[in-house]
């Protein structure tokens, strides 16, 4: 699903991804570091953190930011492309609806 996302949004002219995720400083039985390693997996890097500001499951979490880039950042960057602009080429290229 994510290769397809970024294959869609690579098409519309997005440069940046960006993921805020939950984040335990010790693993808990309502949450892990499993979505961090996954996007780090996926390409994505921590560009920051957080502290004690999400709070869920009568507990307090940490926040992390990752980015992934999945376009050159140029000078002057050109115009998002609506989805349904694109949807034709993304069936044809990729084969995904």
């Amino acid at each position: 699903m994510y290769t397809a996302l970024e294959k869609a949004l690579s098409l519309q002219n997005i440069i940046n991804l960006n993921a805020y995720i939950a984040f335990p400083e010790e693993e808990d039985e309502y949450l892990t570091k499993n979505s961090v390693n996954f996007h780090n997996s996926m390409g994505y890097r921590i560009a920051g953190e957080l502290h004690k500001c999400g709070y869920k499951f009568n507990r307090w979490y940490n926040l992390v930011l990752m980015e992934k880039c999945i376009s050159d950042n140029i000078e002057k960057p050109d115009q998002v492309i609506p989805f349904k602009l694109i949807r034709k080429e993304l069936e044809e290229k990729y084969g995904i609806l």
